[in-house]
């Protein structure tokens, strides 16, 4: 570190003399004498220190001038300072500042190398005098604003640049795009005319840019050696157009190439072509030799208008184009998928129908079965059922067939006597044993039929679960 400092008029003083008399006003704070970092000065933070100018300073100075708000006690040595000093001096870096509102203070031990940092220490001092350091700030920026050392803040330059300039985002172009192709002559005829490249030549030598149109300028001797191709009215054929042009460009062939140092023609005898975009006064040039309706017509232009707004339409549809055509790629593939899917479905469903039908003839051909056995079952019982009735009927004649002799007579008596006797219980106990047989004939048949009833229901249970068991087996 040196030995001393120089203050804010430009004179070198002794740092220990200022450390012994900061030393008795601050207590011995002056061996922290030196350069420090302004951003430390945040650690100051007593309100307290504010009643400390309450006597001497009157914060009120709105309608106070700006010289007189200059002699303010706390202000006037370092303002007289400044009054000494040119505006290159006041701007020099190596220059030491001190605040005059930290003096009696904490910070007043502190030196700022270069009025930016000065500058930047009374604009962000908030914490102690704030509002001191405020006046203070708006006075220097006023003074060294009338001084011509304006201090810009290293904060306030960052985002502060100048970008291009609107009015030559745009430029006007000759539309349709054209390409000025010059020393198409070839030769003189036999009448001193000059002849050279045709349209359908200049077409096939350039194929290669899709021009859609050539055509050659004429004058009094012939051939002028000035053709033009002329491209579609689009933002791809500016673009093609532009492409020949950059073409002739990077081979040393463009305008600038043919009006300063053209070379005619090449070491092997051939002629050079050169070629760069047309403006207006080249196909005025063009057009002074072509009367009326056989000029050259065309038109300016907005460049933004007709190629950059095209280009980003085109973008825009391309970007439509490629998102439709996987739109369209997917649902290809869906319905693809759903045709393979329906394809196998009926394949199932088929397969199920006919196994279905098979299940229906079997379930048929047990269903025939079943009511032949039945029926057989039924004629078997009807016919038991006649057996005992005739053996029933014959039990009957025998019972009242008449007797020969006296067995017969006796026979007969004795049938007298029991029917006599017994006719009454016998037709009682013979109409019970007939109502009897009717209802046990009755609880037969009903049983029979619930019996059969329960064996049909049965049978369908089983064959309903026979086909859900093959269908679902084979889904």
């Amino acid at each position: 570190m040196s030995k001393g400092y120089i203050t804010g008029d430009g004179s070198r003083r002794d740092w220990s003399k200022w450390s012994e008399s900061a030393g008795k006003k601050d207590g011995g704070l002056g061996d922290n004498v030196g350069e420090v970092d302004y951003e430390n000065d945040q650690e100051d933070v007593d309100g307290s220190e504010d009643e400390l100018v309450s006597d001497d300073y009157d914060s009120d100075d709105s309608q106070k001038s700006h010289d007189s708000r200059k002699k303010n006690p706390w202000f006037v040595k370092l303002f007289e300072t400044l009054d000494d000093l040119t505006a290159d001096q006041i701007n020099e870096p190596a220059r030491q500042w001190h605040c005059p509102a930290c003096r009696d203070g904490p910070g007043s031990i502190y030196w700022y190398r270069g009025m930016k940092s000065f500058v930047t220490h009374i604009k962000t001092k908030g914490t102690r005098r704030p509002k001191l350091h405020r006046d203070l700030s708006e006075l220097l920026d006023e003074e060294l604003c009338r001084r011509g050392a304006v201090v810009v803040q290293s904060g306030e330059t960052y985002g502060q640049w100048k970008g291009l300039d609107k009015e030559f985002e745009d430029h006007e172009i000759v539309w349709p795009a054209m390409v000025i192709v010059m020393n198409t002559q070839l030769e003189q005829d036999e009448n001193g005319k000059w002849r050279g490249m045709g349209s359908q030549e200049l077409l096939d030598y350039f194929g290669s840019y899709e021009a859609m149109k050539a055509r050659s300028s004429f004058g009094p001797e012939g051939h002028t050696g000035m053709s033009v191709l002329t491209f579609d009215t689009s933002a791809a054929g500016y673009l093609e157009a532009e492409r020949l042009g950059n073409h002739f460009s990077r081979q040393g062939l463009d305008r600038n190439a043919w009006n300063h140092h053209q070379n005619l023609f090449n070491p092997d005898g051939k002629r050079q072509l050169y070629g760069f975009m047309a403006t207006k006064e080249d196909l005025d040039i063009f057009n002074q030799h072509s009367p009326g309706k056989l000029k050259l017509k065309f038109e300016l232009a907005s460049y933004q208008e007709k190629v950059v707004s095209q280009l980003k339409k085109m973008s825009k549809d391309s970007q439509e184009l490629i998102w439709y055509k996987k739109k369209i790629a997917k649902q290809e593939r869906s319905s693809k998928a759903l045709e393979e899917a329906f394809w196998l479905i009926s394949q199932k469903l088929k397969r199920n129908e006919e196994e279905n039908k098979i299940v229906r003839e079997r379930t048929q051909l047990y269903h025939d079965q079943n009511k032949e056995e039945m029926d057989y079952q039924d004629s078997f019982f009807k016919e038991q059922l006649k057996v005992i009735q005739d053996a029933r009927d014959v039990c009957k004649k025998e019972f009242g067939k008449p007797c020969t002799g006296a067995d017969a007579h006796q026979r007969k008596e004795k049938v007298e006597n029991m029917k006599k006797c017994e006719s009454k219980e016998t037709d009682e106990e013979r109409e019970k044993l007939m109502i009897l047989h009717e209802k046990e004939m009755a609880e037969m048949k009903n049983k029979h039929m619930k019996e059969e009833t329960e064996l049909e229901e049965k049978f369908n249970a089983k064959l309903k679960q026979l086909m859900e068991n093959r269908t679902s087996s084979k889904s």
